[in-house]
């Protein structure tokens, strides 16, 4: 289109705009149209900052490439010649060249790790924490991730550091639970990627606490407030006391609140706390039974807990 207008041939002025939108170029004297459907060759820019005003972090249309997919996650296309004989009179065609099997690795790797922290009901912290450790795992090449049970274990074991270390501590059996892979194995591949160290951390990577567990089962099993404020000191008490040594915090949770739960007259069943809690049944009703023989002891100031 011919864009020499620099006065409008109906009134002579020259204060002249264009509407990119329509692709017209208006005077803004008359309001003629001096210019109908103009094509735009300037980029186009999608500005994807959080406030549109202070007109930062533009990046063209679409999605950015994500650069824990690695180097080689462009597409790329490549004019190669034809490979039979009856075609060699043909035109050259396109040869779009496949993404590297790292980057198809990683992406199914990210999308899986997405869904699984979906299933689990973590946040998105979560979520890029266990991506980001996970191309960090693939990076490394300690681990043969393209094997197929390798990559199970990994995925499931990235998702538990990641809920650990961002306080969204869920235990193995969860694990366990949502990726289909061995409790047991999960815990190994756990502890050979932290002697890796792939994570930037200035001390001890922290351990699963009892108490990370009670207000998110407390609240799946829809207890009232007063179960979960009165758990939280048993669970502080009986650790002290010795009463529950050696058993996982996730099940010391479990029984804590199957005891409290009974007190507060809001009792549930060992069968509800062990499907919500993924503690077994019978290890429940142990918990509960070395809990039950200090009973008096750990609620001695239940009410002084409760006035306050």
């Amino acid at each position: 289109m011919d864009r020499s207008h620099s006065v409008c041939f109906e009134c002579g002025s020259d204060d002249l705009v264009e509407d990119h939108g329509a692709g017209d170029l208006i005077c803004r004297g008359c309001g003629m149209v001096l210019i109908e459907h103009m094509i735009d060759d300037a980029p186009d820019w999608n500005n994807y900052a959080e406030d549109d005003r202070q007109r930062g972090d533009q990046s063209r249309v679409g999605k950015g490439l994500d650069e824990r997919l690695g180097l080689d996650a462009t597409l790329e296309t490549y004019i190669v010649g034809p490979k039979s004989k009856a075609s060699a009179d043909g035109p050259p065609r396109a040869h779009h060249l496949s993404q590297t099997s790292q980057v198809v690795r990683r992406r199914a790797g990210f999308d899986a790790l997405r869904d699984y922290c979906d299933a689990l009901r973590v946040n998105n912290t979560v979520a890029d924490y266990a991506i980001t450790l996970f191309a960090k795992v693939d990076e490394s090449e300690q681990f043969n991730v393209s094997r197929k049970l390798n990559k199970a274990r990994v995925y499931a074991a990235v998702l538990y550091m990641a809920c650990r270390d961002c306080g969204n501590t869920r235990s193995y059996k969860e694990l366990e639970v949502i990726t289909g892979v061995d409790k047991f194995k999960i815990g190994k591949m756990v502890t050979q990627i932290t002697k890796a160290n792939l994570i930037d951390r200035a001390g001890p990577a922290p351990r699963a606490r009892t108490e990370d567990f009670l207000a998110r089962f407390c609240s799946s099993l829809n207890l009232p407030q007063k179960t979960r404020i009165i758990a939280s000191p048993i669970v502080e008490k009986a650790t002290k006391m010795g009463i529950v040594e050696g058993r996982a915090p996730h099940a010391i949770a479990a029984g804590v609140i199957y005891i409290v739960a009974a007190f507060t007259n809001a009792k549930r069943s060992v069968e509800e706390v062990s499907e919500v809690t993924s503690v077994g049944a019978n290890v429940v009703k142990e918990v509960a039974k070395l809990l039950n023989k200090s009973k008096k002891d750990l609620f001695a100031d239940v009410q002084d807990i409760m006035v306050a």
